[in-house]
């Protein structure tokens, strides 16, 4: 009687055993699971957000490219082409885009990859998705601004016109010249400011600039400005003088693209000969749009 209580014993005892390591084999799996579900979590949502920040590099530059190709009077097709390669190139394998205005364009793009541990939960792969919005606006406020001052008048791009002639001047003694500073204005401060843009630092639409008077044909001036003939330059429009003669100051009115084609300071009438063109430039927007832009990127 007494071996068959200790033989009873014996079995219940691993059969208890048996149970608690199933138990602990069902636990196990599960935290099994659990643990894969956070490597998947860190891993996985790690190259999610990796892949989605690639895609917003992808549509902005899309967005820029095709926004250029718009001001510059590209056709759609032309945008869409200029879109579909800065997609792709930055890794997009699927891409749309629309006008949201005259100058507005909007991109998305999007890219589906293959998960590495996320499979353990089901998600076999996800997509990077982003949005983009490129904006083009006339300049208010531009850097390297070439220090020529020209009446502001309903000009056509591309068609040759000749400035500064004797029935234009803007004020008594002066040609059109401007000074940055208003310090000596001496011709071999212009032609410094001629040879080098960023001399003039930022401008802005709305403020007034010091006139330089005379027509100041030194050798220095046209050494200067032959370094810019053929080439595109940029050039203040203003819409009001005050003064005369030394203190002449010209107001703001915006920025044009001008391409120099010509000048002439001998003779009767002097002039400065060149087209205006559509132009983009780095600088603040939200200015009036006489053909020089900016693009910027809007909310996301």
């Amino acid at each position: 009687m007494e071996s068959e209580k200790i033989r009873t014993s014996g079995v219940m005892g691993e059969q208890r055993l048996r149970g608690e390591r199933g138990q602990l084999l069902v636990l196990f799996a599960l935290m099994l699971v659990v643990i894969l579900g956070v490597i998947a979590l860190a891993v996985d949502g790690g190259y999610a957000y990796v892949q989605r920040r690639r895609m917003q590099y992808a549509a902005d530059a899309a967005a820029l490219a095709g926004a250029r190709v718009l001001v510059l009077g590209g056709s759609d097709a032309a945008v869409e082409a200029a879109v579909r390669e800065y997609a792709t190139q930055n890794g997009a394998d699927a891409y749309m885009w629309r006008r949201l205005s005259a100058t507005r364009i909007e991109v998305r793009t999007s890219y589906t990859f293959g998960t590495f541990f996320a499979p353990v939960v089901g998600i076999s792969s996800m997509t990077a998705r982003a949005r983009s919005e490129a904006d083009v606006s006339g300049v208010s406020a531009v850097r390297g601004v070439m220090p020529i001052a020209v009446r502001e008048f309903p000009f056509l791009f591309d068609r040759s016109y000749v400035l500064w002639s004797n029935d234009s001047r803007p004020a008594p003694g002066n040609f059109g010249w401007l000074d940055w500073n208003g310090g000596s204005r001496s011709t071999r401060e212009l032609a410094e400011n001629i040879c080098n843009p960023g001399n003039s630092g930022l401008q802005r639409v709305g403020g007034w600039v010091w006139g330089a008077p005379g027509v100041r044909a030194s050798h220095l001036v046209r050494y200067c400005l032959n370094q810019w003939i053929g080439k595109t330059v940029i050039v203040v429009l203003y819409d009001a003088v005050y003064g005369r003669g030394a203190r002449t100051s010209y107001h703001i009115a915006g920025f044009a693209a001008f391409v120099l084609e010509g000048y002439s300071f001998h003779g009767h009438n002097k002039y400065i000969r060149g087209r205006f063109v559509r132009y983009i430039a780095p600088g603040e927007g939200g200015g009036p749009n006489y053909g020089l832009t900016t693009i910027r990127l809007g909310p996301n």
